[in-house]
């Protein structure tokens, strides 16, 4: 990777990481689901000059649906939600890792995708890095905040496998249509499960506007269109070992921000869940860039697409824990 895409990449995990110490303060103002709809409401409207409401394919309407409600309503909705409830942010970015075995356990039971015994031993590790950090005594009472932020990695796993049959779907048409369709289902859920919104929301002053726009535009527009291009140099199985960066740069601002000091349980907790996804990652990507054929030689004439899959269909990384906003 050359320098300029290394420190790109360098950047944009730092863009991904900061999405959840300042998502946390953007929920100590504004109720999560609020604060969710107003983040999607903004990313539609910035993303309508370059998606104009396109629709996708009638053959993919279904599975679109389904990726537009896993990841525009279920991974924000509790993402935002986890933030709120938890006083300890660093292991709710430890728990969006558990998108990564959830992904392979979903394609090994609906796509019936083989697994090998590394990876199982892996994600069997990653779980049990978890287990650890719940049993750490310190973090008893955000026991909740953890099974919430689980279940968002499980809607951006379920994501992650319906985005593989978009391919067609161009990003910025996944993007857009995600972020529309979440506003009415996530004002919906403020609606009727949250207070004093509309009051958090008409005394906003400069900062709480600021923390919405670095949610819909910093992390979840420039993060992720920035990334869409980086695809389009390298291969995934050379920009993978790069997430790893995420969590590190997210808790490394966190610990700024709260001066949140981990207990030694929650490091080597976290460490394992680290390592553990890593290797997952590593063996995914790799067994599947090994079943793809080579493409035939275009036509005489006619440029051949270059471009992988993620950066057509919109997915920031095979299995990977989206940026969240």
């Amino acid at each position: 990777m050359s320098p300029r895409h290394l420190l790109a990449v360098v950047i944009i995990m730092a863009m991904f990481g900061s999405a959840f110490a300042v998502g946390k303060l953007g929920v100590d103002n504004i109720p999560p689901f609020a604060f969710a709809a107003l983040r999607s409401a903004i990313l539609a409207v910035a993303l309508l000059p370059l998606w104009r409401l396109r629709l996708p394919p009638r053959e993919s309407l279904l599975p679109f649906a389904g990726f537009c409600a896993a990841m525009g309503t279920g991974v924000y909705a509790t993402m935002y939600l986890a933030l709120k409830l938890t006083s300890s942010v660093s292991p709710i970015i430890i728990g969006t890792q558990l998108s990564v075995p959830f992904a392979v356990l979903l394609g090994r039971v609906v796509l019936r995708e083989p697994v090998r015994l590394v990876t199982w031993l892996a994600i069997a590790a990653a779980f049990g890095g978890v287990v650890v950090i719940a049993f750490d005594p310190a973090l008893f009472s955000d026991l909740p905040a953890l099974g919430v932020i689980a279940l968002s990695a499980f809607c951006y796993a379920l994501a992650t496998m319906l985005a593989r049959s978009l391919r067609h779907v161009g990003p910025f048409e996944m993007n857009g249509w995600m972020a529309l369709s979440a506003v009415p289902a996530l004002a919906l859920l403020s609606a009727f499960t949250e207070t004093r919104q509309i009051a958090a929301i008409r005394h906003a002053g400069l900062f709480e506007w600021a923390i919405v726009l670095h949610a819909a535009l910093v992390v979840s527009l420039i993060g992720h269109v920035w990334m869409f291009s980086l695809y389009r140099h390298y291969p995934v199985a050379k920009v993978i070992p790069y997430y790893v960066l995420m969590p590190v740069f997210g808790i490394g601002l966190t610990l700024i921000i709260f001066a949140e000091t981990p207990t030694l349980q929650t490091l080597v907790g976290g460490a394992i869940v680290l390592v553990s996804t890593y290797a997952v990652n590593r063996t995914t990507t790799r067994d599947r860039e090994t079943q793809v054929k080579p493409a035939p030689p275009a036509p005489e004439g006619c440029e051949a697409d270059s471009a992988p899959r993620q950066a057509r269909t919109g997915e920031s990384a095979p299995d990977r824990p989206a940026a969240s906003g």
